[in-house]
């Protein structure tokens, strides 16, 4: 009974333990987000369905639309243009998340 204590006294430590460092959440993993707030990968599909008919699938160009990847445009940018417009696009095509999303999107081909 004397050498009872030992073990669980390193077992309540190691349950301690293990309760804080899930309460710390040290061990989530880490996500960077390159384009801001937006979703990269949600944005695909909006672009896609709204967008591609005339920017091209994936941004590669169309018409009337330019081609985005490779464009280098900053999120202000793209959120500037989907809020105005321009040409045949309209103002507000997309908004409030999908909004975020596209802008996610366009920026992370933008790059490419």
């Amino acid at each position: 009974m004397r050498r009872l204590w030992r073990p669980l006294l390193v077992g309540a430590v190691i349950v301690v333990a293990v309760f804080a460092f899930a309460r710390a959440r040290v061990f989530e993993p880490s996500v960077a987000k390159s384009a801001g707030p937006g979703d990269p990968y949600a944005g695909q599909l909006v672009f896609e369905s709204t967008c591609a008919s005339c920017h091209g699938i994936g941004g590669k160009g169309g018409t009337p639309g330019p081609r985005l990847i490779g464009s280098r445009l900053t999120a202000s940018q793209v959120s500037a243009q989907i809020d105005q417009g321009s040409g045949v696009m309209p103002a507000r095509l997309v908004s409030g998340t999908d909004e975020a999303n596209v802008v996610a999107y366009v920026v992370s081909i933008g790059s490419k």
